[in-house]
């Protein structure tokens, strides 16, 4: 009796076995005809998400490459079954590359190059630079439809404030992606991280403070929304420019983007 169940369950695990090669050889077989597919066949299999990556990389490939609408699409013609195939297994582009569609685009152009960090003073900048533009541009909406008067009166929304806040805030999250990416196998520990992030959190608050007191407002002036919004456009500008010379690729939000030489 106890044999007979034994083979039962023998019999029972080959055929589970059996089902999950078929599974696979299923798999692999459409994985290999999506291979050959024409790429017309797999635009039209890419999900919105995909879709949106394939457009801005070909739109980075234009930029960065000087290259016509055609060059940039027969380039990524050549990426779309293995993005396919990633999408059959759940992984989208941008996962499968490990990469925006800026980095992506440079490393096709450039496929012999060596990529390198891009200093921490650079990152650093253009950190600041876009922080100081948003701070500065989002309370200059604001004050546009508050009462002037009342904006007057709020001196934590003097420039100094919000220009050095935006600029710390963007410096320390440059920071802070290096902190949580791994490097050289390391990264740093959770109680640190906390207790780093807790610390700036402080200095931050006491700084602000420091600058609502009555005798800083002199050089602190709440200033008319429209020239807040200047001030951000100007800021953003210097950062289009700043980048485009460093040839600083990818966001700010992501940590270590990389350059090619």
């Amino acid at each position: 009796m106890a044999e007979k169940e034994q083979e039962k369950n023998n019999s029972n695990i080959n055929a589970e076995k059996q089902e999950k090669l078929k599974k696979k050889s299923e798999v692999d077989a459409k994985d290999e005809e999506l291979k050959n597919e024409d790429p017309k066949t797999l635009r039209q299999k890419l999900s919105n998400k995909n879709q949106d990556y394939v457009f801005r990389l070909e739109k980075e490939l234009q930029r960065q490459g000087s290259l016509s609408r055609e060059e940039a699409v027969a380039m990524t013609d050549g990426l779309l079954s293995e993005i396919v195939i990633a999408q059959r297994h759940g992984q989208p582009a941008n996962g499968l590359y490990m990469a925006s569609p800026q980095i992506k685009a440079e490393e096709m152009l450039h496929p012999h190059q060596k990529p390198v960090e891009t200093p921490f003073w650079q990152r650093a900048v253009d950190g600041a630079l876009l922080y100081l533009a948003i701070f500065v541009g989002l309370f200059g909406v604001i004050a546009l439809f508050e009462n002037n008067s009342k904006a007057q009166n709020n001196s934590q929304m003097g420039i100094l404030t919000l220009a050095s806040v935006g600029i710390l805030m963007g410096v320390f999250m440059v920071k802070y992606n290096d902190w949580v990416m791994p490097k050289n196998g390391q990264r740093i520990g959770l109680p640190k991280l906390l207790l780093s992030g807790l610390g700036i959190a402080v200095a931050l608050f006491v700084w602000i403070w420091i600058l609502s007191l009555p005798a800083i407002r002199v050089i602190n002036p709440v200033l008319p929304g429209a020239v807040d919004i200047v001030i951000a456009a100007i800021a953003y500008g210097v950062r289009y420019l700043f980048r485009q010379h460093y040839h600083i690729t990818g966001s700010s939000f992501a940590s270590r983007p990389q350059q090619h030489k």
